[in-house]
């Protein structure tokens, strides 16, 4: 997949049936909104932020992005 001009990789958190769950994205072009289909996604979803936390941290240093 190509990005044009992507984000950092952050995290997200969305309620499930009373659980939240992390889930560790970009957006794919900073020039477009932010929407379902601008977002690409690494990993699955996470029960604890900090392992989704610490992908991000992973993926970004890949890139030279801090």
């Amino acid at each position: 997949m190509t990005c044009k001009n992507p984000s950092e990789w952050r995290v997200s958190c969305n309620p499930v049936a009373g659980k939240t769950f992390y889930q560790v994205y970009r957006i794919k072009d900073l020039d477009e909104v932010d929407h379902s289909g601008n977002r690409e996604t690494r990993g699955g979803l996470y029960e604890h932020r900090e392992d989704a936390e610490r992908l991000a941290a992973t993926l970004n240093a890949e890139e030279g992005r801090k």
